[in-house]
């Protein structure tokens, strides 16, 4: 973790078993944090500043648009917490079902959260260049 920043990607040991995060990931994640179904078939996990960052956003997503109302209930409904100690995170089934969580597990550091992924899944996204992606203009 550079500068508050989760980086890097690290192969886990299969995901039927509480995950052992590396060492550098710990501190992000001392105070506990939030597991939850994420954009493009991975999951996420939040630390817990993080993810009431990103809890208070969501939030104030019209409720007039269905699509913000739908992504308001399955982020939620997905959302676990979790209490981080001796360093492991348990995935439940449900979860590990929705990201295809199999045998082998990726954790990506996304900058304010990190990502669990299903090797091939990954490799899809990994396989994209950055100069091809459509981001906003303020990036």
């Amino acid at each position: 973790m550079a500068g508050g920043v989760l980086l890097g990607t690290v192969e886990l040991q299969p995901v039927d078993a509480p995950l052992q995060l590396p060492e550098r990931f710990l501190p992000a994640f001392a105070g506990g944090g939030v597991l939850s179904a994420w954009l493009d078939g991975c999951l996420a996990l939040w630390p817990l500043a993080a993810w009431s960052a990103l809890a208070d956003r969501i939030m104030t997503l019209p409720l007039s648009v269905a699509d913000a109302r739908s992504f308001n209930r399955l982020l939620f409904a997905s959302a676990v917490e979790f209490d981080f100690n001796r360093g492991t995170v348990t995935v439940p089934a449900e979860q590990r079902a929705m990201a295809g969580l199999g045998e082998r597990v990726l954790l990506v550091g996304a900058g304010d959260h990190a990502e669990l992924w299903d090797p091939a899944r990954w490799a899809t996204q990994a396989g994209r260049r950055l100069e091809d992606l459509d981001l906003p203009a303020a990036v």
